[in-house]
């Protein structure tokens, strides 16, 4: 043992002295080792949140109007806003977060994507999802809406849009945006009762185009968080839940003998 902690210390710049006796923890390899090792490989260490992304149009109200918006049914200044809370991924050959989104077409042949120091984004734009013209509830999409915590709405009908105009659990906050004047934009924020107020945007706040984008991610960002930890009380963060796994494969193989 004294002389494996020297190669490290030479080696990796490891100091043995300023460690206790039970660093380093020798495994006894078996096929079941191998496994959860190959699992642990599997997690990912980024934070990864999916965020939907919805657009209603002039005098819609419904659910099934809203779903069944296609991009042609869109705005040029909806489409712009989109491109810019990240950057389009292929869903056929992206490696990274797909927030559950099929690789097959099934559900679009892009999204948008995010991505910055400890965190994936996928945000699921209802308009890029293959609308089915004999399904008036677009099942298909609501698979993926309905399951979104956060939901960011770009609303250009005349009326308020209703929080409970997406049925289901989900859609615990919700973030209203309402083109005002010319490079200025009314936000409306909906939380669930049990979800503590955030920032950075609050209901009521006008903001303008140039931080939109930016403001609109990063409070998404913190409400899915919120909402997260409310509505599942074992959340927790990756790199907390990889030391928890690491934790627990070391303790389960450890070599009794050495």
């Amino acid at each position: 043992m004294d002389l494996f902690r020297s190669q490290v210390q030479h080696n990796m710049g490891f100091d043995a002295r300023k460690t206790n006796g039970n660093y380093f923890m020798p495994l006894s390899k078996s096929d079941a080792l191998l496994r959860e090792i190959n699992s642990l490989d599997r997690m990912r260490a980024q934070e990864t949140v999916k965020i939907a992304v919805l657009y209603v149009g002039p005098g819609q109200w419904t659910e099934a109007e809203i779903l069944s918006n296609t991009q042609q049914d869109t705005s040029q200044a909806y489409r712009s806003f989109v491109c810019s809370l990240g950057w389009p991924v292929d869903l056929a050959t992206f490696s990274g977060y797909i927030g559950k989104l099929e690789r097959d077409g099934s559900d679009g042949k892009t999204c948008p994507y995010f991505f910055d120091e400890g965190i994936e984004v996928v945000f699921h734009d209802a308009t890029l999802m293959p609308t089915d013209k004999n399904d008036i509830r677009q099942i298909k999409k609501k698979r993926h809406i309905g399951n979104d915590h956060v939901h960011i709405i770009w609303n250009e009908s005349h009326h308020n849009y209703r929080p409970e105009t997406i049925s289901g659990d989900f859609g615990n906050v919700q973030i209203q945006i309402r083109p005002l004047e010319p490079g200025e934009y009314g936000v409306g924020l909906y939380c669930d009762d049990q979800v503590k107020p955030f920032g950075p945007l609050l209901n009521g706040m006008v903001v303008s185009a140039d931080v939109l984008p930016t403001a609109v991610r990063t409070t998404a960002i913190v409400g899915h968080r919120r909402a997260a930890q409310v509505f599942f009380k074992t959340f927790m963060h990756p790199y907390a839940m990889r030391q928890e796994t690491i934790n627990r494969i070391s303790e389960k193989h450890i070599d009794e003998s050495w």
